[in-house]
C-alpha cells in the first residue's frame, strides 16, 4: 500500500472511532510499525489527529466539544491551505447574479470565503454552506428537502430521486471521492443521488478536487468523466491522470 493510501486509512478508521491503535492500522495496512510511525509525525503536521500512547487520537479543539468531531471539521483539516486554493479559483468561474449548485464538502465549503462579496442565488445540499453564506454573505440560499446529517451536515433526502429538479443552474460545483481517467466516484448512495440531480439540471460541471482524489476509486461510480468541463486541482495530482483528462478535452487546472 503506497503512502496516500495508507494516510486515507488511518482517516477513514478515524471516522469510525475517536482512537485507533498503530495495531489495527499495521494490520489494515499491512505496513511496518515503523512506516506508521513516520506517517503518524507526517499526519500530525498537516491533519486533526493527535500521537498518543500506542495509537493516534483525534484533535480536540476544546472541553464543551463532543466525544465525536464533525466528520466535515475534520476532513476540512486535510490540506487546508490547498483546498482554500482550489475554492479561490472556482469562485472565478463565478458570474454575477447566477444561479449555481454546490455540493457540500471540505473543498467546497472553503468557497465561501470568496462568495461573500458576490450577488448570486446558490442552491445547496450542505447545512453548513448554507447556514456560513446566510450570515456572511449577499447571496440568496436555496435548501432542499430532506434532513440534514450532524457529522457530514449534509442534507440528505430520500423521499425525491430527482431534488433539484425544480432549478436550472449555470454550473454545479462539486467535490469527489475518487478521479480515474475514466469516471467521477463515491461511496455513499444517497449523495450520489443528490449529486446526479445536481448535474442532470446545471449547464457546466466544475470538479474540486486535491491530489488525493486521483487515482482512489470510491464504492459507486457517479458519471463519466466527460460530464465535467473543468477540474480544478493542485499542482501534485498524478500527471498521468491529469493528461488523460486532457486528452479527453477536459480543463485541468492546477492552483
Amino acid at each position: 500500500m503506497i503512502e496516500r493510501e495508507r494516510k486515507d486509512t488511518i482517516l477513514r478508521l478515524l471516522d469510525i472511532k475517536p482512537f485507533v491503535s498503530i495495531h489495527e492500522i499495521v494490520e489494515a495496512t499491512g505496513a511496518s510499525e515503523a512506516t506508521i510511525r513516520r506517517d503518524f509525525i507526517e499526519m500530525e503536521e498537516t491533519t486533526a489527529l493527535r500521537r498518543v500512547r500506542g495509537g493516534v487520537e483525534l484533535v480536540k479543539h476544546g472541553k464543551q466539544e463532543s466525544k465525536f468531531e464533525p466528520l466535515l471539521d475534520r476532513r476540512m483539516a486535510v490540506n487546508r491551505e490547498k483546498k482554500r486554493r482550489i475554492a479561490r479559483k472556482a469562485c472565478s468561474f463565478i458570474e454575477t447574479d447566477s444561479i449555481v449548485f454546490i455540493d457540500g464538502g471540505s473543498t467546497t465549503f472553503h468557497m465561501v470565503e470568496s462568495l461573500s462579496t458576490l450577488t448570486l442565488t446558490v442552491v445547496t445540499n450542505s447545512f453548513a454552506i448554507a447556514e456560513h453564506l446566510v450570515r456572511h454573505s449577499r447571496c440568496s440560499i436555496i435548501l432542499p428537502e430532506g434532513a440534514v446529517n450532524p457529522s457530514s451536515q449534509l442534507i440528505i433526502n430520500n423521499l425525491s430521486s430527482d431534488p433539484f429538479a425544480n432549478y436550472n443552474a449555470s454550473i454545479a460545483f462539486m467535490g469527489i471521492e475518487g478521479i480515474s481517467a475514466s469516471d467521477f466516484s463515491n461511496s455513499d448512495a444517497q449523495v450520489i443521488q443528490m449529486e446526479r440531480s445536481m448535474i442532470a439540471h446545471a449547464r457546466e460541471l466544475i470538479i474540486l478536487a486535491d491530489e488525493t482524489k486521483f487515482g482512489r476509486i470510491g464504492h459507486i461510480t457517479l458519471c463519466p468523466v466527460e460530464k465535467a468541463t473543468r477540474i480544478i486541482t493542485s499542482t501534485e495530482a498524478d500527471p498521468a491522470i491529469v493528461q488523460a483528462l486532457r486528452d479527453k478535452g477536459i480543463e485541468v487546472v492546477q492552483v
